[in-house]
This record gives structure tokens, sequence and C-alpha cells, in this order.
């Protein structure tokens, strides 16, 4: 076994129990886990890469080649784990995770059946190694994408190291750029001076990674490097945080707006930062922020916010001022809270109440006309016309009906008809005391609204009145009211076992309010049609679709 075989096979060994050894520091972190997986799939990597250098001959050799296809997942990873190191926030986008290991899919799924990307192996002095192909274009592209894969986690780290204020996180940042040194300068050793140069030499790529992993570990463990600080806490929070956030200065120019300020103004994070808080806020809650910001303790109140686009948006904003331990004011804190579904709440709750009044309202207005009505009649003598008060009366009764019936209820649009015409019904025999008539209410649970619901309870009334003064001269008799919904289609059946109507009046041209009525209801308010039905007594059809399915 040459030497070269052995430091593979050594970096393998140590790529495993890193793995362990990370995981289990805490389990529960993401850089941990994401760091696992990176010695786990470099450990891999590294067996393949002994299996071929020790390899006795070309067709092993090949096997082990094609075994070590999926190199371009490690850099893919290895860049994912940067990316979370230095908090990047691209990862927020799913476009990130396509162009993060898409690329490393389509150069493994082309490395594994096809020699686009290398060709059978060649013996070096080192032991067996990949062959360029003659085709050279995957070849060439894989390669320039992983040295831009390797190379971009080291300019990441650098603008961490340079961002970061907080010298705890600066001195990670340092550690792991320090580390990432090793595998770039035997990259550009083996990429760069052995082509120029004509001297052949080793990949050590692989072993250099595995160095690289192993200084990190150390600082995991010597260093706790990822170790959760409260300034890295703080910036998370703040980030992820649906509240909208401001740090501003006193001078009142932002220092710093969160993601939520950000989607929720419709600006990106350099339109914010810098600029006055006046092109947030309207200038009078302007002027409250600067009054507050004299004040100490944390001040709320409704304000409203203005997006880049114009629109107005009510929240609530938790004003504080952020002082040194000397009390001296270093700039101001401002949280918003927005209200807009707190305010549409209150919006329709308040409209739910103003048309339960107007229901309540309409309902007594309605009864005094009734009332009204009933106290007239008194002093009418003629038979006729009393009569005519007392189905006015009636016709009154039905509709106010509705609107008691929609102001006891959760729903103040619609209307349960069983109830309705239960209580409708029940409501008209009582008023011809005189009579033993038996009641049948076969309604199946139906929702109507208002300009349904009251054309249907005028043509009951109507119908159910028709049939109480004329059907049963014997005052006995029963009366069955049907209410049926199908496909949409609704079918209203008002039926006695009375005299019957005779067949030479035609119902839709008598002269009688009543039947008249019945039929302008069906026709014109609920666009459906009425049929008789002569028989045994009287049957009257009425169907129509709910309003809810017209077209």
């Amino acid at each position: 076994m040459n030497i070269y075989a052995l430091s593979s096979l050594a970096a393998s060994y140590v790529c495993f129990p890193l793995a362990i050894l990370v995981y289990q520091n805490d389990p529960k972190n993401q850089l941990n886990r994401i760091f696992t997986l990176s010695c786990i799939l470099l450990g891999c990597l590294a067996f393949t890469e002994f299996g071929l250098r020790q390899a006795a001959d070309a067709a092993t050799a090949y096997t082990w080649l094609k075994m070590g296809a999926f190199w371009p997942l490690v850099i893919s990873v290895y860049l994912h784990f940067v990316l979370v190191f230095a908090k990047s926030r691209v990862l927020q986008s799913k476009v990130t995770y396509f162009l993060l290991y898409a690329p490393a899919l389509f150069f493994t799924t082309l490395a594994l059946p096809t020699p686009l990307v290398s060709e059978e192996p060649h013996i070096e002095y080192w032991g067996w190694m990949y062959t360029t192909p003659e085709n050279p274009l995957i070849y060439n592209l894989s390669s320039i994408w992983a040295l831009f894969m390797t190379t971009l986690p080291l300019v990441l780290c650098f603008l961490y190291f340079y961002r970061t204020k907080d010298p705890v996180e600066k001195g990670r940042a340092k550690y792991v750029l320090a580390a990432m040194f090793v595998p770039i300068m035997v990259i550009f050793a083996f990429k760069g001076i052995s082509p120029l140069t004509g001297i052949k030499v080793p990949d050590l790529t692989v072993t250099a990674f595995a160095v690289q992993l192993s200084i990190i570990t150390y600082g995991i463990y010597r260093y706790n490097i990822f170790v959760l600080t409260p300034a890295v806490a703080a910036d998370d929070i703040v980030t992820a945080m649906s509240n909208v956030l401001f740090l501003v200065r006193m001078d009142g120019f932002i220092l710093l707006a969160n993601q939520s300020a950000q989607t929720l103004l419709g600006y990106s994070e350099p339109e914010l930062t810098g600029q006055p808080l006046q092109i947030v806020f309207a200038e009078k809650d302007w002027n409250e922020i600067s009054k507050s910001s004299l004040r100490a303790g944390i001040t709320n109140q409704e304000m409203t916010v203005i997006t880049k686009d114009g629109k107005t948006i009510p929240v609530l904003a938790s004003i504080s001022v952020i002082q040194d331990k000397n009390e001296n004011n270093l700039g101001i804190l401002c949280v918003c809270s927005d209200l807009t579904d707190h305010k549409q709440a209150e919006e329709a709750k308040r409209k739910e109440v103003l048309l339960k009044e107007i229901h309540h309202r309409v309902k007594n207005n309605m009864q005094i006309i009734s009332s009204l009505l009933s106290l007239q009649s008194r002093y009418i003598t003629d038979d006729k016309y009393r009569e005519m008060f007392t189905e006015s009366r009636n016709r009154i009764k039905s509709m106010a009906l509705i609107h008691e019936k929609l102001y006891q209820s959760q729903d103040l649009e619609n209307i349960n008809v069983c109830e309705y015409i239960t209580d409708l019904v029940n409501g008209l025999v009582r008023s011809y005391s005189d009579q033993e008539i038996t009641l049948r209410v076969e309604a199946d649970d139906i929702y109507l609204g208002v300009d349904t619901a009251v054309p249907c309870g005028l043509i009951i009334n109507e119908l159910v009145s028709n049939a109480l003064k004329h059907a049963f001269p014997d005052k006995k008799g029963e009366i069955r009211v049907g209410l049926h919904e199908n496909n949409g289609v609704i079918t209203l059946v008002i039926a006695d076992n009375g005299i019957g109507i005779p067949d030479t009046i035609d119902f839709k041209n008598t002269e009688t309010l009543g039947l008249r009525l019945v039929t302008i209801l069906t026709e014109d308010q609920l666009e459906g049609e009425v049929n008789l039905i002569r028989g045994k007594g009287t049957e009257f059809c009425i169907t129509f679709r709910n309003e809810d399915n017209k077209a």
C-alpha cells in the first residue's frame, strides 16, 4: 500500500469519528447537523479514493471511480454549511437550494453511467486516478463549478468576519477562515501549479478537507465556535420575528430594518437602511416617536405606516430608547405589530351589531304597523274590509318574522327555513282558532337569504291563509307544507285535503289578490314556476333555484 492511498484511508478514518463527536455535542444545532453530514460524505469519498489508488487492476479501479461519483454533493453540502455559519439570508429562498444542489446532482448523474466527467482510470506513481475525457467540455464545466464552489465559502466567511461587530463571532469567523485555507492551498497547487510546471503531483484535496474539518472540530470543543451566544441569538430573533422592527439613530435615520419590515412595506434592506424613518411613518406619527425618544420606558401607541406603493397600514408601535450603562441615549427601538386583521375584525363586528340592530328595528316597525292595522280593523263593520286588514296584517307578520329570526341568528344574512315555516304556519293557524286543523311541516335543513326568504314567506302565508279560509267548510282538515332541495332546485309544496279549487277557476288570472300575489312572487321574485294539482284537495307546487346557485 503506497503512502498516498494510506493518506486517503486515514482521512476516511478521521471523518467518521468527527461526525459522531460533533453530532453528539449538540444534535439539535443546525450547524452541527450539516457539519456532521459533511464529515460523513467526505469520509465515504475518502474511502472510495483509497480503494481507487490501491486497486489491483483497471477494472477494479473503474468500479471505485464510479463509487466516488457523488463528489459534487460533498462540495454542495460544504457550501451549505458555510452559508448557515455565515447566517446568509439567501437560504430563505428556495431558489438558493436549487442552485446549491441541482448542479451537483447533474454532474453526479452524468458521472455514474457516462465517461463525460472522467474516463477509465490510468496508473500513476501514487496509484490509479481518473482520466480527462477526450471531449473535455463536461469535465471542464465540472472543474470550474467545483473551483467556484470551494472558493465561494472562503469569500462568504471573509464577508461575515468583516460584517459582524460582535467580538466573539468575529473570533469564530477568523478561526473557520484560517481552517479554510488548507484545502484552498492544496487545490491551488494541484489545479494551478502542477499543470504550469508539468510536475505530476497527487490530488490531496480530500485529505486537505479532512484536515480542515479536524481543525473546525477542535474549535468546536476548544472554543465552542458553534455554541449559541446572546449576540447570535439576538440576530436570529430579529431576523425570524414576525413583528416589524426598526433600529433608529437618535437623529431619526434607520440603522436596521428586519425581514418582516421589508416584507410588510415592500422595501429591500438597502432601500431602508440609512433613510429617515419619516419615509415609513406619517408626519404626525414621527412627531410622536420623536417625543417618545425624550421619555424613559416603553411607549405603546396606534400609528400608521406607509408602504413603498403608498398604501397605509395600521400598526401598534412600541417605542423605547436604547441607553448605555451611563444612561446616554444611543438610539430608538421601534417594534410594530400589524393591526390590519384586528381592524378588519373590529369593523366586521361593528357591522354585525349594526345589522342586528337594523333587523331588530325593522321587525319592531313591522309589528307596530301590524298592531295599527289590528286596531283599525276593530272600527270596520264591513266583514269584507275587515278581512282585507287581517290579510295585510298577516303578510306583514310573515316578513317581520324573517327579521326576528335573523336578529336571533348568528348568521345575519340567512335563516333556517324549517324553523321559520313552522313558526309562520303555527301563527296563521292560531289566528283561525275556530278550526281544528292538523299541521304537517316537512322541510329540509335549508338556509335562505332575505331576498329568497321574504317571497317564500309571503307565498306560504297566502296559500295557507287561503286554505284556512276556503278549504274546510266543516272546520276540520289537514294542511301540509314541504320544502326540499335537490341539486340546487328548491321545491315548495303547500297542500290541503279540503274541498279543492273548482276547475273553472284559473288561479293565475283570478281577481283575488292572494293567488295573483303567489304567481307574481314566484315568477318575478323567485324566477320559478308554480303549478296547481287538483285532486283530493289542493296542492300548489312551486319550484325555483336556490339564489346562491343561480347563474
